[in-house]
């Protein structure tokens, strides 16, 4: 591929026609003196303001609802920060591809070590959550370059659906997370458990799309090499 071109952006998700629609007109009312870099930086503020809200549960489980106020200010921030500069044409294609992708590692990494130290999920469970995370962000960046296709969704989730998820989630936790026992030494949370869930259908994704991903692409390789005579 060329490093040059432009790959294009694969997001078929359930509340995209939805945003498409909205995003474009709630960019265009802000004033002229917010910037895109202004709602990045709130992007990474709402990650500390999630995994705030997480820990406090320490203090009690209703502070989840700030969690939630967090993950509604990162949907805000995150869904509009390239939306805004599409909107007033003022794309920085590369600039705006490294910082987004970099702050939304940072934020997940955030996030999720919040969840750790909070008494709803063990630390190593929360920390599974994320390398499950990275690994789908690494391949859709791999894919980026590879094939010109960069997939922000999968079987029609993408981030917003991941974060309605989440809320609903921090809701029923709020009332609901017993601990069960698994023998006379091992105890989970329902959210531990959800964890794992979680973490390893993240696995397997990434899994299943790398394996047929890197089947196809020697395939065609091949195909290649054999047009050019070199088989």
């Amino acid at each position: 591929m060329d490093n040059n071109k432009k790959a294009k952006r694969v997001i078929d998700t359930l509340t995209g026609p939805w945003e498409r629609r909205v995003l474009p007109k709630m960019a265009a009312a802000l004033p002229e003196w917010i910037k895109p870099d202004h709602l990045t930086i709130l992007g990474i503020i709402s990650g500390f303001i999630i995994a705030a809200g997480y820990i406090l549960t320490l203090k009690s489980s209703w502070w989840l609802l700030l969690s939630n106020l967090g993950l509604l200010i990162h949907w805000y921030a995150d869904s509009l920060d390239g939306t805004l500069a599409r909107v007033r044409h003022q794309e920085r294609e590369q600039y705006g591809y490294f910082v987004d992708h970099i702050c939304d590692a940072f934020t997940t990494a955030v996030v999720t070590i919040g969840i750790g130290f909070s008494p709803l999920m063990k630390l190593e469970i929360a920390l599974f959550i994320t390398i499950g995370y990275l690994l789908l962000n690494i391949y859709a960046h791999v894919g980026s370059y590879t094939e010109g296709i960069f997939r922000i969704s999968f079987n029609k989730i993408g981030p917003t659906e991941v974060r309605i998820g989440i809320a609903l989630i921090n809701f029923v936790l709020i009332g609901f997370n017993p601990t069960i026992k698994f023998g006379e030494q091992l105890e989970m949370t329902v959210a531990d458990l959800g964890g794992i869930l979680i973490s390893t259908i993240f696995i397997i994704v990434f899994c299943i799309f790398s394996v047929k991903d890197a089947i196809r692409l020697d395939r065609l390789s091949r195909l290649e090499k054999e047009k050019d005579g070199q088989l």
